[in-house]
């Protein structure tokens, strides 16, 4: 009889703790969808004549509190259909890099990092090129994720 209710004891215990954990922790340890922005087309130049900086402004959910979230990121047109869309935080310690045209160069202003055109390390502190957001062309609308990914140049070792 003691086995019984012991046993009975601790299967609602268990049933009571994973219920528990998995309130506790939420939607915590699930991915983040990355949201799809669209671009005013007339923003973006062609290749020849740089990046086009623009602002993304979309919700964003963490936990209950719902915000709106603004980054930054250079895009130009590499082809009618293609775009090219450089996240503009520095890979060192954040901070914000601006586009020089004349150098043809990304600047970052507190270390003196500099990025080429396609964001790899060309001088600085950086320990690796600036991340990209995914771009997509659908109907003549230009669309960027508000995920970065690493550039597929970035040949760091991740831990």
């Amino acid at each position: 009889m003691e086995i019984g209710i012991y046993t009975i004891t601790g299967a609602i215990a268990a049933v009571s703790s994973v219920a528990l954990a998995r309130f506790a922790v939420g939607t915590s340890f699930k991915k983040k969808r990355s949201k799809w922005i669209e671009l005013d087309s007339e923003n973006v130049q062609d290749t020849e004549k740089g990046f086009a900086r623009v602002v993304l402004e979309y919700e964003q959910k963490d936990g209950w509190l719902t915000a709106t979230a603004r980054s930054l990121a250079y895009v130009k047109r590499v082809k009618k259909d293609q775009v090219i869309a450089i996240s503009a935080t520095c890979s060192h310690l954040g901070c914000i890099v601006t586009w020089d045209e004349e150098q043809n160069i990304f600047k970052c202003p507190c270390h003196d990092g500099r990025f080429d055109g396609e964001g790899r390390v060309v001088s600085g502190p950086p320990p690796g090129p600036l991340r990209r957001h995914k771009a997509k062309v659908e109907d003549g609308t230009i669309l960027l994720a508000t995920e970065t990914v690493p550039y597929e140049g970035d040949t760091r070792e991740r831990v």
